[in-house]
């Protein structure tokens, strides 16, 4: 059981408060009568306490007070008081970084910086006193007045020398924070506390965490063996070199990443001031895409550098149909005004495209030209389809698949918090994600390489948990391929897997995919509203 520590502990530290307790232990608001101060008090539980428990706390205490540097919470004092013992820690006034995170996250690139580097600098002086932290991680850097970030919690602290207390495969940290050579047993070393760091660092940027994995499990197998998703991908005025910085933290190797805490934070410092930050416009053009090949041919954004390579596709597109349609009827009539052309699928700088016909390029005074027929509109190229379920044999089809994954700055026509402005009522952990709002269109264009005959579109989600309940659909060109009412039922963020299958496309296909919340027009911020944090789409040629 936990102590109820007398009023006045040894005589000299008045208990004021809790602030919190763990699994050995309790930390009170305390004031020191002799040195008339505000301190914090962490008090081990009473009688006669698991031996690795006590052997923890004293380390605690030992190391800690082993280290004094302004960016290490400092230990003062420790004690025994009856069988109460105590350790006596300066009193840090704010809060920590998981709760600024949940409140702030993604933070201004400064801002993120400057936190990291003074965590970087209170791990230097942790190191060079021969110690490794082992459990860096939000919860265990606190955050003072001035906004300075400071490392606390030795408890699974050690020193190189000392032999380790737990089984090789015992892991102490927590799981978002392990590093892989923690999870395959391996010893602690500093380059464990920089793997850890470089989870920090990304999450503050992104607000997000490297790793999808929703359980422990998932996530200490993916910090083995995945590859983190690259923090540019959800926000576009990263600088390059800052990404970097990131990514090499999170090697899995551990002699690939920094040798030093203090490397690290010179390649820091030195990546946030050496490249002009050059943010991309977030509605009006999509970013150029990394292209990840499959048979020669890739799935890739249609937007940013891609837009002319599309109007080749559909100027193409236009002379192929037209000389078809010149050998098999000679004579034909003008084609219907209303029938669509693929020139008008490619993204152009307005929400919505114009239906008006394809001008001219070339302005002239002669009578107009006889009318070119239009080729079929882009999904009558996909021909028939089926929807088909997610089944395990169908999602291993699409494995190593080219695809394409949209952060929620990415689609058109979506309420951005982050862009647009926070809004009544709603949680922080939504700030980040693409609200979807009654009758209102968000969409994203794609080209799906040749020789597909399948599409899985994975979009993740949250929906108001109140009544009445949204229908979430999606469409392509204009032509819905699949609805579904109460989309993300879970309290929590889900995903919803959809695969469509149709006769393999002959050539490259430009397309748009929209995501309609289907219901009366209402209000910004009303119900029913749809979060989406990700979409993904991948693209499978034939077995």
């Amino acid at each position: 059981m936990l102590p109820t520590p007398p009023t006045i502990l040894a005589g000299r530290y008045r208990i004021e408060a809790p602030l919190g307790h763990g699994g050995m232990a309790t930390t009170y608001l305390a004031h020191d009568l002799v040195l008339d101060r505000s301190v914090a008090v962490k008090v081990l539980q009473r009688g006669t306490p698991d031996p690795a428990d006590l052997a923890r706390f004293q380390r605690e205490a030992r190391v800690a007070a082993a280290v004094s540097h302004p960016n290490v919470v400092q230990v003062y004092d420790a004690g025994q008081d009856g069988d109460i013992r105590f350790l006596v820690m300066e009193w840090v006034e704010g809060g920590d970084l998981a709760q600024f995170m949940r409140q702030h996250a993604p933070v201004p690139l400064d801002e993120a910086v400057r936190l990291v580097l003074d965590v970087l600098h209170g791990l230097a002086a942790i190191h060079q006193a021969g110690i490794v932290h082992r459990d860096v991680k939000p919860a265990n850097v606190l955050i003072d007045r001035q906004g300075r970030a400071k490392l606390t919690d030795f408890g699974i602290a050690r020193r190189h020398d000392e032999p380790t207390l737990t089984s090789p495969v015992e892991l102490l940290g927590t799981a978002p924070y392990v590093a892989p050579e923690r999870v395959r047993g391996e010893p602690a070393t500093p380059a464990s506390d920089l793997y850890a760091v470089g989870v920090l660092l990304y999450e503050l940027l992104t607000g997000r965490l490297p790793f999808p994995g929703q359980t422990p499990e998932e996530l200490l197998a993916q910090h083995v063996h995945a590859p983190p998703i690259p923090p540019r991908r959800w926000r576009h005025d990263i600088p390059p070199a800052l990404e970097r910085v990131v990514l090499r933290a999170l090697a899995k190797d551990p002699a690939a990443r920094y040798r030093s805490a203090e490397a690290m934070a010179a390649a820091l410092r030195s990546a946030s001031t050496a490249e002009p930050r050059n943010p991309l416009p977030v509605v009006q053009a999509m970013p150029s895409p990394a292209r990840r090949s499959l048979s020669r041919r890739a799935l890739a954004w249609a937007g940013g550098a891609t837009v002319l390579s599309l109007a080749v596709v559909a100027l193409l597109a236009l002379l192929a149909w037209a000389q078809l349609a010149s050998e098999t009827d000679r004579v034909t009539s003008p084609p219907s005004p209303a029938t669509a052309s693929i020139a008008e699928t490619a993204p152009t700088p307005t929400p919505q495209p114009s239906p008006s016909p394809r001008p001219s390029p070339t302005p002239t005074r002669s009578p107009t030209p006889t009318p070119v027929p239009t080729p079929q509109p882009s999904t009558l190229l996909i021909r028939s389809f089926t929807v088909v379920p997610p089944t395990p044999p169908e999602l291993r089809r699409f494995a190593g698949a080219p695809e394409v994954e949209f952060a929620p700055t990415d689609l058109a026509g979506a309420y951005l918090p982050s862009r647009d402005g926070a809004l009544p009522s709603f949680t922080r952990e939504l700030a980040n994600a693409a609200l979807l709002f009654p009758a209102r269109t968000s969409r994203v264009s794609l080209v799906i390489p040749s020789g597909t005959e399948r599409i899985l579109i994975e979009v993740e989600g949250r929906q108001n948990r109140g009544t009445p309940r949204p229908l979430l659909q999606l469409a392509l060109e204009d032509r819905i391929v699949w609805e579904k009412m109460d989309p993300f039922p879970s309290a929590s963020w889900s995903r919803q897997t959809i695969i469509l299958r149709f006769d393999p496309l002959p050539d490259d296909l430009p397309v748009t995919l929209e995501l309609r919340n289907v219901h009366e027009p209402a209000p910004i911020g009303s119900e029913p509203w749809i979060a989406v944090r990700s979409l993904r789409v991948l693209a499978a040629g034939e077995p």
